[in-house]
């Protein structure tokens, strides 16, 4: 068992002699992804037609194919994916108010993770999980408007599209009651404790 499973089995055996119960709300990381993409989809279409019907005029468009094509679209995933994950940590950094000292970060199958090693309120979990989907894919839009292309819509629909398992989770958050919420340390979801 990593260190990480370590430390949250500790933290399960004192909610409970607490007098919490628990409540395991974590998705498969197939699912995360196929609802993530159905959840995302609204926000690239919706955009993506904006861009379509309102910036392609203006629009600094490459070439689609090729090696560079590629290459620049990797280099987009690869950076997308490693701010992505470093904003959930600056979230929960700062909603839980402890820094730094509550945030983990880890590599599993050469993919970026962030988890929160505290318990939170709802509302401070909450601001972890959004956190990149509203700088990030927020952001994205802004950078199509003011630089309207290839690069920038790409940049957007990835931004989006990797938010998507965080939208999964987050309205499963907010259908929670009063409780406090961990963040599993390798699963996609989180475990509510409620007394």
């Amino acid at each position: 068992m990593s260190n990480h499973s370590e430390e949250f089995e500790k933290m399960k055996v004192q909610l409970h002699e607490n007098g919490y119960k628990d409540k395991d709300v974590t998705i498969s990381s197939g699912k995360a992804m196929g609802l993530g993409l159905l959840y995302a989809l609204p926000f690239v279409v919706i955009f993506g037609l904006l861009y379509r019907f309102l910036l392609i005029e203006r629009a600094y468009l490459s070439e689609v194919g090729g090696l560079s094509f590629y290459i620049m679209f990797i280099v987009i995933i690869a950076v997308s994916v490693v701010i992505h994950e470093l904003l959930h940590g600056i979230g929960w950094a700062f909603s839980s108010g402890k820094g730094w000292n509550v945030v983990r970060f880890n590599i599993n199958a050469m993919m970026p993770s962030c988890a929160c090693k505290v318990a939170l309120k709802k509302k401070q979990y909450l601001i972890g999980v959004l956190t990149p989907f509203v700088i990030l894919g927020l952001g994205s839009v802004l950078f199509v408007f003011i630089y309207p292309g290839t690069i920038s819509l790409l940049t957007m629909m990835v931004n989006f599209i990797a938010a998507g398992a965080d939208l999964v989770i987050a309205l499963n958050v907010l259908k929670e009651q009063d409780s406090l919420i961990v963040d599993h340390p390798t699963e996609a979801g989180y475990v509510t404790f409620c007394k």
